[in-house]
């Protein structure tokens, strides 16, 4: 069995005094940090899926790269909406961008949803040529296929707006190879299990601030910071939830 953790939309400021939706995101997302540490999942690899800075800073990114360095923390990223695609390249020093991270039997395949200048998904056509790529390196392996922005409806109208746009190209690629088990994505700020054209979808909440369940306009929830994790069997079945931080 494998295990995996995802932490999505951690929205750093410039500094680490920084605060969000009265939260400092610096501050839950060490806590997020420290709890994964104390549990059996000290050791997964982490999927940090988009949004890991919010004002698409340099400083963001420097700090990320300090906090996972120090804690010898085994990584792999993706950009999301808020995010600088060009500074995480060169401030995650220690963390240089990965298209998959093979887990044993299962393989996690990374896309690169943002579209410039907008909140809304969409995957370029060199990202669906590389997505093709690699699964077609893999067809023996489960998969996993994560993304900041979700194919599916979550049920809350200015979300479902952001929505992947193309996602019927995306479905196109995805439906060639019958090994993918699920999708992993962020975005949404809040716990999400349902299925998109028969392949199941799984978001995390945010590990600062979340958003309000099934809400037609923007509103913020009470919920606490929280994250994903996964069991990964050797069947090619998984297990999975979210934890918020007490």
């Amino acid at each position: 069995m494998n295990r995996l953790i995802q932490i999505t939309d951690l929205h750093f400021g410039e500094n680490p005094s920084a605060i969000i939706e009265s939260i400092n995101p610096v501050k839950s997302f060490s806590a997020i940090l420290d709890e994964i540490e104390n549990s059996d999942f000290r050791d997964a690899p982490i999927l940090l899926s988009g949004d890991l800075s919010g004002c698409d800073n340099a400083g963001s990114y420097h700090m990320l790269n300090k906090m996972l360095f120090n804690r010898k923390k085994e990584i792999i990223w993706l950009p999301g909406n808020h995010d600088d695609l060009q500074e995480m390249n060169t401030h995650l020093t220690h963390y240089p961008r990965l298209s998959s991270l093979r887990l044993n039997n299962w393989s996690l395949i990374t896309l690169n949803s943002s579209k410039a200048k907008s909140a809304v998904g969409f995957i370029d056509h060199h990202e669906l040529l590389k997505l093709d790529f690699e699964l077609s390196k893999v067809r023996s392996q489960f998969v996993i296929v994560a993304m900041h922005h979700c194919p599916a409806s979550v049920g809350s109208d200015w979300l479902d707006r952001h929505r992947i746009e193309n996602r019927n190209e995306l479905f196109g690629v995805l439906s060639k190879y019958d090994n993918v088990v699920c999708i992993l994505n962020g975005h949404v700020h809040q716990k999400f299990e349902g299925a998109w054209k028969g392949i199941p979808v799984y978001a995390s909440p945010s590990s600062c601030f979340q958003f309000k369940y099934k809400s037609k306009e923007f509103a913020i929830s009470s919920k606490p910071p929280g994250y994903r994790w996964l069991h990964l069997f050797d069947n090619g079945t998984l297990e999975t939830g979210v934890k918020y931080l007490a």
